[in-house]
């Protein structure tokens, strides 16, 4: 029991960490690591609506995915995971412990590269929850006075 204990604290370990490594990463990177790293029943390559890439591996024998969106130079601008519903009390308790949590749904990173939002209904009648990873846009603000022109 011990070691089913272990096993299942280490993967979810791995699965935080892992929340940092796509943001930024290729196609090919992201095809590479899921090959080497994780257990995934099937894999989809498809167009969005706006005409991006998304890459979507199915998670084996449990309710879920990740799906990865990619920009035109094939680069994960977000990607979102899925677990099922059951979950939730999990995922937030985990969230709590690795994010800094900024709003009843949303987390951010340390570095403040990333936040993550749980989107607990995304369809009606859904047994699933959504997990969005998404980069932190920062503008250059300069300190000091600006002035208006006419």
């Amino acid at each position: 029991m011990k070691r089913l204990i272990l096993i299942a604290v280490l993967s979810i370990v791995s699965l935080s960490a892992f929340a940092q490594f796509p943001l930024g990463a290729s196609k090919d990177e992201v095809k590479s690591y899921f090959d080497q790293n994780v257990s995934y029943a099937n894999i989809q390559e498809y167009k969005t609506k706006d005409g991006s890439d998304a890459l979507n591996f199915t998670k084996v024998r449990i309710v879920g995915d990740y799906t990865f969106y990619f920009n035109d130079q094939d680069v994960c601008t977000s990607y979102v995971e899925t677990y099922d519903k059951n979950q939730t009390d999990e995922v937030i308790w985990r969230f709590d412990r690795k994010f800094c949590r900024l709003a009843s749904n949303t987390w951010g990173a340390e570095d403040e590269s990333f936040n993550v939002t749980m989107i607990k209904n995304p369809k009606k009648g859904s047994n699933y929850i959504s997990i969005v990873y998404s980069p932190i846009v920062k503008t250059d603000v300069q300190p000091g006075s600006t002035l208006a022109a006419n």
